[in-house]
């Protein structure tokens, strides 16, 4: 039996793949380390993946392809024009930006033989276990959720998994953004009413526990994420006047994660004291040791909106302003994946020499590979949201599929604005599996 037969026997009959799936994608912890990225189990799935593609080959595939193919010669051509020595690097980067999307195929492939409310349930579930875990640990040890560390002051969600360090080499945000996509599929588990009354006590608390951790992290974008996830809620209940009592339960649970935060004494909010910084024009202090956008010498400029923008964005302003920069210097085949100053690093800030992304994905993806590599990437989300909003008119309506299209659309939306997260293999890896989900529905 090959490898294809055997995955597809186990999906249909046994249904042991989408536990497995669930596990990987919902518990991020370190695996190993390889080339200075630390490695979850989501890498685990690559072989499943690769057969998942194959299986559900069409032209969201085409395009796929063609863009690992337009990323190798934007590689290639930005090496001819200034070489480096890193291509190796560059074609490792590529495969690190393109793994994230491979799941949309592997969510393809899941929804030909399991119902989506199935797949929601053991994301739930194991979702669940880690997030009760880690919480547990940071309430028992009364400690913060956010910590800094390093001699630079460097931010990070204090986040253990029976004692293994949380998958969190890029910070708070890509372990805070993936709390919030499982908090939208808890909220679809439980409002669809599907789990058992232990398994649904159980997911209740990992709801509290999501919306602890998001509100402890002080990440803003996150924050504002759960405000995001409140209102998919609300819109949830208007629409379905036999869901509103579980959304009501939902909506109290994020409340009193609200209440727990501020009894422990959360004392200051990093929204709260960005926006005051603005207001009073004295946000120089926002972050400690950082430099304010400015002239290639450093100085800062003189456009005071810029100037409260960068504060605010810690930074984010800096470098996507760089980014769109060094597009409009080299829109085809952008920088050949490589950071800032591949054509020129004359004048490059510390924040400029230390980022290898814009932290805004869209962008990113320009500036990387050029309007070569961005294009077809653009045309295979564009034709797996054409097969998704197809499959969602003649599907019947759930409070599952409802709220994977909050997650994807918040995803791909207001979460790829604020940072490069759909690259992350953890949150990432969700966001783009959920996407390819909603594109299939389950064969007769």
């Amino acid at each position: 039996m090959s490898l294809a037969q055997t995955l597809n026997y186990s999906n249909t009959r046994s249904g042991v793949l989408v536990p497995v799936i669930g596990a990987a994608m919902s518990l991020p912890i370190v695996m190993f380390s390889l080339m200075g990225y630390d490695i979850n189990p989501a890498f685990l799935l690559a072989p499943i993946i690769g057969v998942a593609f194959l299986m559900t080959f069409g032209r969201t595939a085409l395009a796929y392809i063609a863009t690992m193919v337009f990323g190798l010669i934007s590689i290639f051509a930005a090496n001819k024009i200034s070489p480096d020595g890193d291509v190796i690097k560059h074609i490792f980067s590529l495969v690190l930006i393109m793994f994230a999307p491979s799941f949309l195929f592997l969510g393809k492939y899941v929804s030909k033989t399991h119902e989506i409310g199935k797949v929601f349930y053991w994301l739930s579930l194991f979702s669940a276990l880690f997030l009760i875990v880690v919480t547990t640990r940071i309430l028992y040890l009364e400690q913060d959720v956010r910590i800094y560390i390093g001699t630079q002051g460097l931010a990070a969600m204090n986040a253990e998994f029976f004692g293994l360090p949380v998958f969190a080499t890029f910070g708070v945000l890509s372990l805070a953004h993936l709390v919030c996509l499982q908090a939208v599929i808890l909220c679809g588990t439980l409002i669809g009413g599907k789990a058992s009354k232990p398994v649904s006590v159980l997911l209740w608390v990992a709801l509290f526990c999501a919306s602890f951790l998001i509100i402890g992290s002080d990440s803003r974008s996150a924050q504002i994420l759960l405000v995001w996830i409140l209102g998919a809620v609300v819109v949830y209940a208007f629409r379905n006047a036999d869901a509103r009592r579980a959304c009501v339960v939902v909506i109290l649970t994020i409340l009193m994660a609200f209440a727990v935060t501020y009894a422990r004494g959360m004392n200051e909010s990093r929204m709260l004291s960005s926006i005051e910084a603005i207001r009073t024009d004295s946000g120089n202090d926002v972050l400690a040791g950082y430099e304010p956008l400015g002239s290639p010498q450093g100085q800062i400029v003189d456009k005071k909106w810029e100037k409260q923008a960068d504060q605010f964005a810690t930074g984010r302003v800096e470098l996507a302003i760089a980014g769109f920069n060094e597009v409009k210097a080299s829109p085809i085949i952008g920088s050949g994946f490589a950071g800032y100053g591949r054509y020129s690093t004359e004048g490059l800030s510390k924040a400029l020499e230390a980022n290898t992304s814009t932290h805004v994905y869209y962008l990113t993806l320009l500036w990387k590979g050029g309007l070569i590599f961005f294009i077809p990437i653009v045309v295979m989300l564009l034709l797996n949201l054409k097969a998704a909003i197809a499959v969602t008119k003649t599907t019947a309506r759930s409070a599952e599929r409802f709220f994977a299209w909050a997650a994807v659309l918040m995803a791909f939306g207001p979460m790829a604005m604020a940072w490069d997260i759909l690259i992350v293999p953890s949150a990432g890896a969700l966001a783009f599996f959920l996407f390819g989900l909603l594109a299939t529905t389950k064969k007769a």
